[in-house]
């Protein structure tokens, strides 16, 4: 991934953003993938996210780093979430017919319901359940680092990711998904 800043920036904004993005960009990808499913997408999340960042670095504290870090999670969280949705907009057809060629659909059809079961199953938890099991489990962060980030202690959140984790996996279960 590459990040093209503009000309007008000050020279001191381009290196800090180009120090943002190189600190994060590997772990808002793996938000954005773990979202839109695919590289491509991600790519275009986290560049569209540094956009942001670009555009708006007047009103943000940049050199906040644990602000900055759940700005930018967010704002890639959301482009993902954008990008998905313009999608399906526009390809539910041909994306059917690609799958089509050499893939079995009812698998994958299947993947995409338990995923999709799984977020609304995610949704509905209880935050202190349901934020560090996504800062793990999507956002890539260990369970230290979500302690801190939530201003919890680090065994309370290690025991609320394994209720969250068996949470899930007993919905899905009752629903008759099998893990």
């Amino acid at each position: 991934m590459l990040l093209f800043l503009p000309d007008t920036m000050s020279i001191d904004d381009k290196q800090r953003i180009s120090k943002l993005y190189e600190k994060h960009s590997r772990r808002l990808f793996a938000a954005a993938k773990a979202v839109t499913g695919n590289a491509s997408d991600a790519e275009d999340a986290v560049q569209n996210a540094f956009v942001s960042v670009v555009k708006n670095i007047g009103r943000i504290n940049i050199d906040d780093e644990e602000a900055m870090r759940g700005y930018l999670l967010t704002v890639v969280k959301n482009e993902a979430i954008n990008i998905l949705r313009k999608r399906k907009d526009s390809e539910p057809v041909d994306e059917m017919a690609g799958i089509a060629d050499g893939f079995d659909v009812e698998f994958l059809t299947e993947k995409r319901e338990v995923y999709e079961y799984a977020v609304k199953i995610m949704s509905a938890m209880d935050d202190r359940y349901r934020a560090p099991l996504y800062m793990t489990v999507v956002m890539g962060y260990s369970a230290k680092e979500a302690a801190k980030i939530l201003g919890r202690d680090h065994k309370t959140v290690k025991v609320q990711i394994s209720r969250a984790r068996k949470m899930l996996a007993d919905a899905l279960t009752e629903a008759g998904y099998e893990l």
